[in-house]
């Protein structure tokens, strides 16, 4: 067994020990009120329903709810579509750059996070995406997973890549597969490398730093694309460097056809996130033809273009999802800097969950670092997701959400 004891400076030892804590606990951290925070909310709550600092729902998880779901031969385990029974288990976690962007809606120039020519590549092929905070202030970054793609030997494109910060070091712990990141902060108490050392992801051989000098043969700067916004990533091929001997252990979600959350529950066709920043307000707006959630970043469609070096309009795609999972979770800050956020996703905590166009008020317990996070829904039930791609927000309790029945844009 790995003895996280013996390795790391005695300076991520206490991090890891202040993680510790709140895994003990298992209660949410207490949010930062607003004006703390550095934030300023300016997303409109006329008309809609309100939710930010919500008192914490403790939802008593029901009998088997955290017990880890079996595998079900041809499903994949995190969008629960059919995949091929001999794929090989390793999913991979890719840091994605979400800087601010402009792009033309109905003649208006729109300045949005994430759009026009900052808008990602290769976001077609996640089946999660998680977004967090980055700064203090509002900004946030983007984390692509991919699993189900590999069968058909993509994305062999994704970026823009850039760094790692702490809560992307659980995420890599929960899923236990490999993370492509470029870089990450050296400091006192928050040094990434030192962290993925300590927990033994290292010696795995499922860390992948850009900024190392390595993988030439699977990287390189995108010409025409304003840096360090240009990383370009392979990520079929990094993940081939994934040593035989290491081995994900698969933790499904539970999937639905007809999602039973429709009678008693409230009609969400609009679901606004508000971060702090005016520039990173986004919507995910349902299309019931499709039973699915579009996402748009200020007033504009949240876009990924096909690959690195094919980012014309004509091969761009929205992105769009089945399941959108507003998690609710307590950030604290290295040394009280604005740029080093510690996110507590080891715990439990409110989670405000969006299936079908229907709100769910739901719970996530996460019970130590090498455990998946189960989503309840408010019965004390895992949750039940449609089949298809889900959004993940790691969202602060004092952030503001509104949702409202109104289809209009």
């Amino acid at each position: 067994a790995y003895d996280r004891n013996t390795r790391g400076g005695p300076t991520v030892k206490r991090i890891l020990s202040m993680l510790l804590i709140a895994v003990l606990a298992l209660t949410a951290v207490p949010a930062l009120a607003a004006n703390d925070a550095g934030t300023n909310y300016t997303l409109s709550t006329e008309g809609v329903v309100v939710l930010q600092d919500i008192a914490d729902r403790n939802i008593t998880p029901a009998e088997g709810a955290l017990d880890v779901n079996p595998v079900i031969e041809g499903q994949s385990p995190t969008t629960g579509m059919p995949v091929s029974g001999d794929s090989l288990y390793m999913p991979m976690l890719v840091q994605i750059s979400n800087p601010e962007g402009s792009v033309k809606v109905d003649g208006k120039n729109v300045t949005a996070a994430g759009i026009g020519q900052r808008a990602p590549w290769g976001g077609q092929y996640a089946d999660i995406v998680y977004e967090g905070i980055l700064y203090r202030s509002g900004q946030t970054r983007i984390t692509f997973l991919y699993n189900d793609s590999f069968a058909e030997g993509q994305p062999l494109s994704a970026g823009p890549v850039r760094s790692a910060r702490i809560g992307h070091v659980l995420l890599r712990e929960e899923w236990q597969g490999g993370i492509v990141y470029a870089g990450g902060p050296r400091r006192e108490e928050n040094n990434i490398a030192a962290m993925f050392a300590e927990l033994g992801a290292s010696d795995k051989g499922v860390t992948f730093n850009l900024l190392d000098g390595k993988y030439q043969e699977y990287k390189n700067r995108v010409s025409g694309v304003k840096s360090p916004d240009n990383y370009n990533v392979n990520v079929v091929g990094i993940r081939s460097l994934i040593p035989a001997t290491t081995v994900a252990t698969e933790h499904p979600f539970l999937f639905s056809d007809a999602s039973p959350y429709v009678d008693g529950y409230e009609v969400a066709y609009n679901i606004n996130l508000d971060w702090g920043h005016k520039v990173y307000i986004s919507h995910f707006y349902y299309d019931e033809a499709n039973n699915l959630y579009l996402r748009y970043s200020g007033d504009a469609p949240y876009m990924t273009f096909a690959e690195a070096e094919d980012r014309s309009e004509e091969n761009q795609e929205q992105m769009s999802f089945s399941n959108v999972i507003i998690q609710r979770v307590g950030y604290e800050y290295t040394n009280n800097s604005k740029i080093m956020p510690v996110m507590q996703s080891v715990g439990k905590g409110n989670a405000d969950i969006f299936i079908g166009g229907r709100y769910i008020p739901g719970y996530w317990v996460r019970e130590s670092i090498e455990s998946p996070t189960v989503f309840l829904d408010d019965k004390g039930n895992e949750i039940q997701l449609t089949p298809g791609k889900t959004f993940i927000a790691h969202f602060p309790p004092e952030s503001l959400l509104t949702y409202s029945a109104s289809a209009a844009q």
